[in-house]
């Protein structure tokens, strides 16, 4: 009888033998990061952090007893992979991209952690696994506590009450000797200046003036630590259901004819038709043709550029749309329809071929910057998008566009780390003041990462570099090295960089060269009230010359 019953009894969602254990590795892991992170430069921080999260999530199977099917290790590689590059690569953008693959990548592991079904997700369960994950990191960390009455798990009333018993004396002790620690602490100190001194060390970073600070740091720590162990409970628990989706059931009841979409696709492509055919011109001798219509190289580039991208990206969106919402009843119509679908994507990548030949042209004129170099390799990968669309229509997967999309986030961000986007643009932009063009020096000094310093380094001390394009990249690093002076240094391991420690090494090796560089020295004054009386100060800004460009570099007040 009693067995019949523990048969049919609910089985808990949340059943996990250490319910404290979750919580207690997500505040070791948010404390240790809140110690290597604040106020401290951008270092090996992220990096650690997702290896905590990662070890934490270990310890917590191992304790569970929860076995983890190999596709869910497959998730590591893109985890491990975009948080090591951000000590790797200090450029803003590539970091980003980095980050976003990490956390994307470690939000499918917790959605898929024990069912290891991620690689057959459609968008939809993308989607509701994030809620869950949500709820899960909301409400999960106090449910786990509230046990179900009669379940297998629950312990029995006196076991719960002998474990507080064990607890309560250490919790009373502790009460009683937190004065007694304060009375003979004070009087210790009072009698021996080593020992007060210590004492003081010991606590000085307890202070009335950082006690808004302490208290801040206690509360983001707190709710960042018990969202961390909603996300592991919820994968601990709510992913052991083997979910394999059926392809075969929509999300949504086809509902449009086949003849409105046959409409829509058609007259979309004749309208992309005649675009491609009065830009075809273009394609072939696109510089020629600007003269001769009298646009300049930017008005060219300019005129439509992020259209051609924004048509190109709600084109995808449309053909997909329609794929979900149109009837198509039989073989002949499903045959008509993918025609449609694979020239609208066809043409669409013929308009991505003139925008990233519009963004060539430009480049050529101007050089290169963050923003245009990123956009070339998105446009590359969008067309791979393009093509993948295709043949998930011939092949009837359209289903995995979920993975087709991860692949190609993480391809994009392979690519960006593989380039080393400030590197190139630093390399670019110098063999574009090499064929004759100006060097804009200002993009160098103020927006170019610690990435591109190693090429600007290479450039200026080569023998094949011009005499003023050295002279140019030399007021350059002078004027890095300068800024590099006037900021806070790196102190500590968890501070450490890649790109910033090779940058500061050839800073500092060619130190006798930049320091002797003339500035430009601006002298301003400027008036302050000091104890309610207006006192004069004075401001210097320093800047450089280059190619008959003024360019800042730092400024300093004195009283």
């Amino acid at each position: 009888m009693e067995e019949n019953l523990k048969k049919h009894q609910p089985k808990s969602h949340l059943a996990i033998n250490y319910t404290a254990l979750p919580l207690v590795i997500s505040l070791v892991i948010m404390v240790t990061f809140d110690q290597l992170s604040w106020e401290r430069q951008r270092g090996i921080q992220f990096f650690a952090l997702i290896i905590a999260v990662l070890v934490g999530l270990m310890v917590l199977t191992i304790f569970e007893k929860k076995r983890v099917p190999w596709q869910s290790y497959l998730l590591l590689v893109p985890i491990i992979f975009g948080a090591s590059m951000t000590i790797i690569h200090i450029a803003p953008v590539t970091t980003f991209f980095n980050i976003l693959l990490t956390l994307y990548a470690l939000f499918l592991l917790a959605i898929t952690l024990l069912n290891g079904s991620w690689v057959h997700y459609r968008i939809r369960e993308v989607l509701m696994g994030l809620l869950l994950l949500i709820q899960s990191a909301l409400i999960d960390p106090i449910r786990v506590h509230i046990k179900e009455k009669d379940t297998p798990v629950n312990l029995p009333v006196t076991e719960k009450r002998e474990g507080w018993r064990k607890l309560m004396p250490y919790l009373r002790g502790l009460l009683i000797a937190i004065p007694l620690l304060l009375v003979f602490g004070a009087l210790l100190a009072s009698a021996d200046l080593i020992f007060k001194t210590g004492l003081t060390n010991l606590f000085s970073w307890f202070t009335v003036e950082n006690f808004a600070d302490l208290i801040f740091r206690a509360i983001y720590i707190c709710i960042l630590a018990y969202f961390l162990a909603g996300a592991y409970i919820h994968g601990l628990t709510r992913t052991a259901e083997k979910k394999v989706p059926n392809s075969d059931k929509p999300l949504l009841s086809p509902f449009l004819g086949h003849v409105e979409a046959f409409t829509v696709l058609g007259l979309v492509n004749l309208l992309f038709l005649g675009f491609i055919i009065i830009q075809f011109r273009y394609f072939f001798a696109g510089e020629t043709n600007i003269t001769l219509e009298g646009f300049t190289y930017a008005e060219y580039a300019r005129r439509g550029f992020f259209e051609l991208v924004a048509v190109s990206m709600i084109s995808l969106g449309l053909y997909y749309t329609l794929n979900m919402v149109t009837r198509r009843i039989d073989h002949k119509i499903k045959r008509v329809f993918s025609t449609l679908g694979a020239l609208l994507m066809l043409q669409v990548g013929c308009m991505l071929v003139s925008a990233f030949q519009r963004l060539s042209l430009y480049e050529t004129a101007y050089g290169f910057t963050t923003l245009r170099t990123i956009t070339h390799i998105f446009m590359i990968w969008l067309g791979v998008l393009l093509v993948a669309a295709v043949l998930m229509e011939v092949f009837n997967q359209f289903r995995r566009l979920a993975l087709v999309l991860f692949l190609v986030l993480l391809g994009f961000t392979f690519s960006l780390n593989l380039l080393n986007v400030d590197q190139f643009i630093a390399q670019r932009n110098v063999e574009h003041a090499i064929a004759g063009n100006p060097l804009d020096a200002s993009y160098l000094v103020h927006q170019l990462s610690e990435d591109g310093l190693p090429t600007l380094f290479k450039y200026w001390q080569s023998q094949s570099t011009p005499q003023d394009v050295q002279d140019a990249l030399h007021a350059t690093l002078a004027c890095r090295y300068a800024m590099r002076t006037n900021q806070q240094e790196r102190e500590g391991w968890p501070e450490w960089h890649n790109s910033a420690v090779r940058a500061d090494a050839l800073l500092e090796r060619s130190q006798s060269d930049l320091v002797t560089y003339p500035f430009i020295e601006r002298v301003e004054t400027y008036f302050y009230y000091e104890d309610g009386q207006e006192v004069e100060g004075i401001s210097k800004s320093y800047s450089i010359s280059i190619q008959g460009e003024e360019v800042w570099c730092m400024a300093n007040e004195g009283h």
